[in-house]
Parts: structure tokens; sequence; C-alpha cells
């Protein structure tokens, strides 16, 4: 049957938590974990000036760049997923992050957030369909804008997806990897999981009991921030490249893989609940959702039933 074993770092802004069953003592999981998610955050992050990103965003338009497999893999993701939800979720959303003032990661005590520069080429411009190519042969891309990219909305989900692969191509069979609330939880043995309350942190609004599968959760507030009166919040829509106004505080989404988990969270921050509820069974009937809106109430689509084994509010 094997042992539990656990780790718990720090990585990518974030609390990291691995939790696994197994009887394999001579694997050192616990290096590749945090090797892995060391290697993709200096590969993926913006925020490092060193970065694979970090270049690529200072790269010329109209040329191609030879870049690192795993940038080059998180990246198409990336794109399909933009053009799978007509770019609700748009990768070309950093300059307009940084001109918003977040240009360092989000430590929710310390006020980073110091200057607003007006984007006066934000709007329907944001860059869409023909603002990348992809050279696959030689693991290349050309931008077609110098718009800069930003993975936040597909990062942390891709690399558990992969942490996820990792384990498993070692054998691991049973085990939960949690990185700041991006999921996947694989085996089948039943796990508790809580749904923090987003107007109260020490507290769940929710739990669920769930055995397999992938989880994500966006929320408004968290990463939010005000300059000179005026609020912002790290969720960008990626038709009109500003703050969403909706009603929805928080989703928690439920998926066959975090990384789509963790798009699907984010777009159903930019629509009222009731029309995210709709959105999501158009473009991503197998997915499920628990949406809290700013009253407090929470929305449930029936399909988290495929997910849930059982669901306490």
């Amino acid at each position: 049957m094997g042992t539990k074993q656990s780790l718990e770092f720090n990585g990518m802004g974030t609390t990291i938590k691995v939790e696994v069953i197994t009887d394999k003592t001579s694997i050192d999981w616990k290096t590749m974990m945090r090797t892995w998610f060391a290697t993709f955050e200096s590969i993926c992050s913006r925020f490092q000036r060193d970065s694979e990103l970090a270049r690529l965003n200072q790269s010329p338009a109209w040329m191609i760049v030879p870049i690192h497999p795993i940038l080059y893999d998180v990246l198409q993701a990336a794109f399909q997923y933009a053009a799978k939800t007509d770019f609700y979720f748009n990768p070309f959303v950093g300059s307009i992050l940084k001109n918003m003032g977040y240009e360092r990661p989000f430590q929710k005590q310390q006020p980073l957030f110091l200057e607003y520069k007006e984007n006066k080429k934000s709007g329907c411009s944001v860059p869409s369909r023909k603002s990348i190519s992809f050279f696959p042969n030689q693991k290349a891309v050309m931008k077609h804008t110098d718009e800069e990219i930003d993975l936040g909305g597909i990062g942390k989900g891709w690399s558990v997806d992969q942490a996820y692969r990792l384990l498993k191509g070692i054998g691991i069979e049973q085990g939960m990897i949690d990185a700041g609330g991006d999921m996947v939880i694989w085996g089948g043995a039943p796990r508790k999981i809580g749904i923090m309350n987003p107007f109260a942190e020490n507290e769940d609004i929710a739990n669920f009991t769930i055995g397999a599968g992938a989880v994500a959760t966006s929320n408004v507030l968290y990463r939010s921030w005000s300059v000179r009166g005026r609020r912002f919040h790290h969720i960008i829509h990626g038709q009109t490249g500003k703050n969403p106004e909706s009603d929805v505080v928080q989703t928690t989404v439920f998926a066959s893989c975090a990384s789509e988990a963790d798009v699907i969270a984010k777009i159903l921050c930019m629509m009222s609940a009731k029309e995210g509820i709709r959105w999501l069974n158009r473009h991503f009937p197998k997915a499920a959702c628990i949406i809290v809106n700013e009253s407090g109430q929470l929305l449930i689509t029936p399909s988290v039933s495929r997910y849930v084994e059982r669901l306490v509010v």
C-alpha cells in the first residue's frame, strides 16, 4: 500500500504542497518536485529579469526567437486555450498588468504597486489571433506585437499538470499536488478539500470530498491593489484589456486538468455568475464550477457531481 509522505515549500509566489502514497523509498520525489517548480519559474516567470519569458518579452516583434522547450510548450497550450475561449483568456496582457502597477510578485503584506500608467493602446486593440507564430522544428516563436506576454492565467495549472505527470512517470499512483489552489488529485482515495471564504480568509465557505480530478480557484479580492484611490486586480479581460466588471468574487472550477481549470476559473470572473455558467456549459460542458458572488451566494453547476463525492456548504 505504501506510506503517506508530504512536502511543503514556497514557489511561484505561493505555497506548494505535495502529498503522495508510495512504497518507493529509493526515489527522491521531493527533490524532483522542488527542482521542477523552481525550473518552471526560472523559465516562465515574467517577474524574473533573466527568465526565458522576460527575454522573449524584450525581443523585437517579427523576429524568430528560439526558446526553451518548456516555455514553447506552455505558450502553445496558452494560445490553444486563447483560441478556444475566443480570447477571453489572452496571454498578451503582460504590458497591461505592468501599466496597472503589477510589476513584481504579489505579496499581500507589502504595498508593491505604487504607480499607474495609462495605457492608451489597451482596450479593443489587445492582440489576438495573429499575435504569435510557432515554429515547432526549431522550438521557436515569432511575436507579431510588442505587447508582453503574461502566463499568470495558466502557468500554475500547467506546472501542476506536468508535476503530476512526473510523479506518475516514476510510479507514484496516489497523491495530491496543490500550488496555491491549483490542484491535481489522483489515485481514488477520498480527500476533503476546503474552498476559502473570499470575505474571510481563515474560513471555508464550502468543502468537498474528491478522489480524482483537477481543481483551480480564482479570486478578484486577494491579488488586488489600489493606486491613488483606483482599485485594480490581476484578472484581465482578454478582449478588452481591462479589469472586468462582474458580480463574481471567486470561482472554483473542476476540469480534466489543472491548466484547463485555471483558464476557466479566470474567465468566469469576467462575466456575471449566470452568464458564466451558460458560457461554461457551451464551451466546456464536461467542466463544473462553484461561483461565489458579491452577495456571498454560491452558484453550483449540477456537473459538480461528476467530480465531487460530497459537497457541504
